[in-house]
């Protein structure tokens, strides 16, 4: 399953019904707070993102942001490999390059994720786009 979601304001964001094990590809735009950078690390995590790829502006400020909600969620302590969420930035990298990343290269555990949540936080919605290029990567 693709799914896009344009997210023009710091508002709630919520994770579509039926993505349980999934990787998110977040695109950012425009400026985002901390407080709400970590509120939707938060929801990533609890639904059960397993792989999330951050690309745009302080695109390593979010994989560090999903990398404290997942170790919050686990009290710090230990937890199954098959919990585990990896997190790449890719900040010296095309849209359509991180695009095919996130369709190529994200298998990491025996779990093959194949639904995808595109949040994308940006001035302009641009689903057909985003969707294009993951469909021809």
């Amino acid at each position: 399953m693709f799914k896009y979601v344009f997210v023009p304001a710091d508002v709630p964001v919520s994770v579509p019904k039926g993505m349980i094990k999934f990787k998110c590809l977040i695109l950012i735009e425009r400026e985002v707070g901390n407080d709400y950078r970590n509120e939707v690390s938060k929801a990533l995590v609890e639904a059960g993102c397993l792989y999330s790829l951050a690309w745009g502006i302080d695109c390593s400020e979010w994989d560090d942001s999903v990398d404290w909600a997942f170790l919050e969620a686990h009290d710090f302590g230990d937890y199954s490999e098959d919990e585990f969420v990896m997190t790449t930035w890719h900040d010296d990298e095309t849209l359509e390059e991180v695009v095919e990343f996130a369709k190529h290269c994200t298998d990491c555990s025996d779990v093959k994720l194949e639904d995808i949540l595109v949040l994308d936080f940006a001035h302009h919605e641009r689903s057909e786009l985003i969707e294009r290029l993951y469909l021809a990567a």
